[in-house]
């Protein structure tokens, strides 16, 4: 039987099968979700054709062309039943369950959101007992997962509540304007403002810096020019009202320097909120035979490292790369792949009958 994970995001869609086949691309939702349909179906019957589960996790029911996160979640799973007619469909729910298409219908809030928490299931059991933590860091957002005896272990179960427990970050490694990862820099000894604009974002942060590689052939940037380290050079100093004309290559990297180092120690923040979290959890994690385990996952999981390298409860936890466990890479894709791993265990003897 061949089981396809799909992960809708607002902005990205990520798709693996259960044997760790798979691919990730840019889907704008908010500029072309009434495509949704035709795009999954191209994609799901021209590259994995011939399924016989898809199961389906999502996060891009908030994209603000929805009037709410209910009718988000109606749209998406009818566009997937849509474009998969006659293919059964199961949805990743909050709950820690699978529900069919017409059932996950009638639960939007455990449907909404839920990827973040279909990783953890999966990924949990490869902690074993005891305190864990799972880092993800993508594009867009940051994850920090607390796990206690291979089992989620959050505070938060929703976006909102997420958010105010340090378990949700909006911030990501390509997608977040600078403008949201700080609000002012030193520029040769001078605090200088930047600006409130979109003008660049993460990617060109960490292109100019080089934690990742030029795109030349990637025009979804900031101001639609190739993501390459001249053009980025050219967005970032738009953030202080400049261009690489004006301004010199030294004052635009201080700013970038400036911004990385506030993004990590957004991310460092939490991490350690969420380290307190799990010391409630098991009494200590001091030392070696306590130390938690911790998970590493998504297209950013090098800042991760950064960020847990600065926390000394971590200084005995054992790491384990999620994008490099499995023998094929599932490094953007590991929600999907978590989703049809989890699908591929759980739903096969519900639809042995119908085959």
């Amino acid at each position: 039987m061949k089981v396809v994970g799909l992960d809708i995001g607002g902005a990205n869609i990520k798709i693996s099968t259960a044997d760790g086949i798979s691919r990730s691309f840019a889907f704008p939702m908010w500029k072309q979700h009434q495509t949704l349909p035709d795009i999954l179906k191209a994609v799901l019957v021209n590259e994995f054709e011939a399924s016989d589960l898809i199961a389906v996790t999502m996060t891009a029911e908030l994209a603000d062309c929805f009037p709410s996160k209910a009718s988000g979640v109606e749209f998406i799973i009818h566009s997937v039943t849509t474009a998969c007619p006659g293919i059964a469909v199961r949805v990743w729910m909050t709950s820690g369950e699978f529900a069919t298409a017409e059932e996950a219908l009638d639960f939007p809030f455990l449907v909404a959101a839920s990827n973040w928490n279909a990783l953890a299931t999966w990924a949990g059991r490869a902690a074993g007992r005891g305190p864990a933590l799972l880092i993800d860091v993508g594009s867009t957002t940051t994850d920090l997962i607390p796990i206690f005896d291979g089992l989620p272990a959050t505070e938060g179960t929703t976006d909102f509540t997420r958010l105010q427990h340090n378990e949700l970050l909006y911030t990501g490694v390509l997608r977040t304007p600078v403008c949201a990862m700080l609000q002012s820099c030193l520029i040769d000894g001078v605090n200088t403002p930047v600006a409130a604009e979109l003008f660049a974002t993460a990617m060109d942060v960490h292109i100019v810096l080089g934690n990742i590689p030029e795109q030349p052939e990637l025009t979804d940037t900031a101001d639609g020019r190739p993501a390459t380290r001249e053009a980025s050079l050219n967005r970032l100093a738009h953030m202080l009202c400049g261009d690489i004309e004006e301004l010199a290559e030294s004052q635009i990297v201080q700013l970038a320097e400036t911004a990385a180092e506030s993004q990590r120690n957004q991310i460092l923040n939490a991490a350690r909120n969420r380290v307190a979290h799990l010391k409630t959890l098991s009494g200590t994690i001091d030392s070696p035979s306590s130390a938690p385990m911790l998970l590493l996952s998504g297209s950013g999981s090098w800042l991760a490292e950064s960020v847990i390298a600065k926390i000394p409860e971590l200084r005995h936890a054992s790491v384990i790369k999620l994008g490099e466990a499995f023998h094929r890479p599932i490094h953007s894709e590991a929600c999907a792949f978590a989703v049809a791993r989890l699908a591929a265990e759980r739903c096969i003897d519900d639809l042995l009958p119908q085959m």
